[in-house]
């Protein structure tokens, strides 16, 4: 009992939460960034925006769930299963957003999404500033 690594334990509500979720965070942004959607189309922008979020929200979900389960089953108390699974998602989410901002078969849309909110806030902040008119 004294392992750090346990085998983790995947279940169906968990899966459900990550796509509830992912598509909650989805609709938010996409009703909320005119801008980037104009500049990207909606299909782009959504894949873009989807891939930037999927990272964060399958490490909350999926990768947390399941190892704090697995400590759980394991024989841990409810405390030490939280705490020892945060160090999971925290891996998960660093590896899989640079995953997605740096591999290329993702990085064509999030690059393309990262170019449009620069191209977007360097606009916004040159009418703030009177550098454009």
């Amino acid at each position: 009992m004294s392992a750090f690594v346990v085998e983790p334990v995947f279940t169906q509500l968990q899966l459900l939460a990550f796509a509830g979720l992912l598509a909650f965070g989805l609709a938010i942004e996409f009703a909320f960034s005119p801008r980037r959607r104009e500049r990207l189309g909606a299909g782009g922008f959504l894949l873009g925006a989807g891939l930037m979020q999927a990272p964060a929200v399958a490490g909350v979900t999926l990768v947390r769930g399941a190892y704090r389960l697995g400590y759980l089953e394991d024989g841990r108390g409810f405390l030490e299963a939280n705490l020892r699974s945060i160090p999971w998602m925290i891996g998960a989410i660093v590896l899989g957003r640079l995953a997605v901002r740096r591999l290329p078969p993702f990085s064509f849309a999030t690059g393309a999404l990262i170019r449009a909110d620069r191209a977007i806030w360097s606009e916004r902040l040159g009418r703030w500033f009177g550098g454009r008119r």
